[in-house]
């Protein structure tokens, strides 16, 4: 299912905007033409605006449903409901260098785990711009059913990735930190800068990777400043050991160490599920802690780990709000709350200091809950 519509505030129209010589629309259905699935169908709105997207699409020789424009989890249930399918690949038009083989290699991992979703953004590690989800057809089913809150409708997906704790969710990582390259199309510079690559790289079906060795990445850090990136199978030693260390012990909610022999399962099964996320801070490279965020509908529950040799110097605040910008990103978390030892004001003064407020003691372990709604998440 690619979703497009021409009502963009930022660029109006965009999904049609020339690229690589015919409309962008197009130019991403060309790129998708192969793709391993039953139907490759676009989904756009019943408003006579959008009238310009079923002709490039039908001319191309692709379906096309059309529906609310606000209620697109409707729409894509009445696409399953005229293309009868187990499992949905959503798309975006804004995406058009979205890559085929990504594509596949994204339904591969959902269907060898099982799950009811499946991303490659849960954490991001790939350019934004590819981004791809899979969701089996009962799930989309039930968010149609019960999703009440207006993003809910209108993103299709959040319903169903918010609530781990109903659906089994799981990522595709790509194993390195790339999140922060902008491949999508949003502003007149996006545009500029997609028809740039396209040009440099001279093929429009060629894969994301030989994109990236022709453009390079874009955004290094600063030297000294703090930076995520997901967390990677060689962190799990440096991971327990923050952990294990004296005082993080001290404040943690059990009150012990993790046992080793425990710790490695327990790490490899988080760097795949998309219902936590678990980030490491760098600096120049070298890294100086760790965010943890474990979703239980829609509510992240946050903790930050420092390494020793860098505590007193920011680091936990500067991870904390590293973590809410990253969270920006996506509609996952609607909400972050931590669980503070009361005997710990440094912890306490770091939440504060990031927008958190007390909002009462936690039954199961008697430590004080801070909450921080998304609106007043750091940008």
């Amino acid at each position: 299912m690619v979703q497009a519509r021409m009502g963009s505030t930022r660029l109006p129209g965009k999904v049609l905007l020339p690229l690589g010589g015919r409309p962008m629309l197009r130019f991403m259905l060309d790129r998708l033409r192969d793709l391993a699935v039953d139907h490759v169908v676009v989904a756009t709105s019943d408003l006579d605006r959008d009238q310009p997207i079923v002709e490039v699409a039908t001319g191309a020789g692709f379906d096309v449903v059309r529906g609310s424009e606000s209620d697109v989890v409707a729409r894509f249930v009445a696409a399953i409901d005229a293309y009868p399918s187990e499992h949905v690949v959503r798309l975006t038009a804004d995406c058009p260098l979205t890559d085929p083989a990504l594509v596949e290699a994204v339904i591969a991992t959902h269907l060898a785990r099982s799950a009811d979703y499946t991303s490659n953004v849960l954490p991001r590690s790939f350019p934004k711009g590819l981004d791809v989800e899979v969701v089996r057809a009962d799930a989309l089913r039930r968010a149609a059913d019960e999703a009440i809150a207006p993003d809910e409708r209108e993103h299709v997906t959040p319903f169903v990735y918010r609530r781990p704790e109903r659906f089994r969710l799981t990522n595709h990582g790509s194993g390195r930190a790339l999140g922060r390259e902008w491949w999508t199309v949003d502003t007149p510079a996006d545009l500029d800068r997609v028809r740039a690559m396209v040009e440099r790289v001279g093929d429009d079906r060629s894969s994301w990777t030989a994109m990236l060795d022709a453009v390079g990445c874009r955004s290094p850090e600063g030297r000294g400043d703090l930076a995520l990136r997901p967390a990677g199978h060689d962190d799990a030693d440096a991971v327990l050991r923050w952990r294990n260390a004296p005082d993080a012990v001290q404040w943690s909610t059990t009150g012990r160490a993790v046992d080793p022999s425990d710790h490695r399962g327990w790490f490899e099964r988080v760097l795949v599920d998309a219902g936590r996320r678990l980030w490491i801070g760098v600096v120049d490279g070298l890294p100086v802690g760790m965010v943890r965020v474990d979703v239980a509908t829609g509510i992240g529950t946050v903790s930050v780990a420092v390494d020793p040799e860098r505590r007193g110097h920011g680091v936990g605040s500067g991870l904390l709000r590293a973590a809410q910008r990253e969270l920006l990103g996506d509609c996952q978390v609607i909400a972050l709350r931590a669980l503070v030892h009361p005997a710990n004001p440094a912890s306490s003064r770091i939440f504060g200091r990031a927008g958190f407020a007390e909002t009462g003691i936690d039954d199961e372990s008697g430590f004080v809950v801070w909450h921080c709604d998304r609106s007043a998440f750091v940008a």
